[in-house]
């Protein structure tokens, strides 16, 4: 009898809080507000994950552009580097050719016979190589030989000799043998050289 008598004495109490208008204004700020944060919250949170996706998305672009700016460099000194030796390319090409140059070659050692002296009676060479250009992104270096025999006396041989190993055109003598040959009673010098022209370029065919 008590309980209900209290349970009636608290709904009426409560219900005439609610009458209040005090009371009703701060029940509808507290909905207002708890509605305003659920809103809110949904609202929020697609921007929060594209916020998200722009930080991660800028953070991968700074890389990248710190990536380029490294290769640009690189490249700026790869040129400078480039246009500091490039003026010398041409006297690596002239000694070491990208293509074996076989009658250039034979053309450059007559010249140099005809120099020093000597009388060119024989060149030969074990095959003659293809002159077309190599396909490789790495070529090696490959040997012309070539098999020179002359005629002439020994300080004239020995000019040539000096000659070829000094000529811009870069030679390789690997041997060289001497010979006294008699014709109609008079002797001459003749001399035998084994000689390497190197290129780069594949194999020799």
């Amino acid at each position: 009898m008590n309980s209900q008598r209290r349970s009636a004495q608290f709904s009426s109490s409560l219900h005439a809080f609610y009458e209040k208008p005090m009371a009703k204004v701060s029940l509808e700020i507290f909905l207002s507000i708890g509605l305003i944060s659920l809103l809110g919250i949904f609202a929020i949170q697609p921007t929060l994950v594209t916020m998200t996706d722009l930080v991660k998305e800028i953070d991968e672009k700074t890389v990248l552009n710190e990536q380029l700016s490294k290769k640009i460099s690189a490249l700026q000194t790869a040129q400078s580097v480039y246009a500091g030796i490039q003026p010398r390319l041409n006297l690596l090409e002239e000694a070491v050719p990208s293509r074996p140059q076989l009658v250039r070659t034979l053309k450059i050692v007559e010249k140099l016979a005809s120099e020093n002296n000597v009388v060119i009676t024989g060149i030969a060479t074990q095959s003659v190589p293809s002159e077309e250009p190599s396909d490789t992104l790495s070529p090696t270096r490959q040997n012309m030989p070539l098999s020179i025999s002359v005629r002439g006396d020994y300080p004239s041989i020995r000019s040539f000799v000096n000659a070829m190993l000094t000529s811009r055109r870069t030679f390789i003598v690997d041997t060289i043998s001497f010979s006294i040959v008699e014709n109609r009673s008079q002797r001459s010098l003749n001399a035998t050289l084994t000689v390497n022209a190197p290129y780069y370029g594949g194999d020799t065919q």
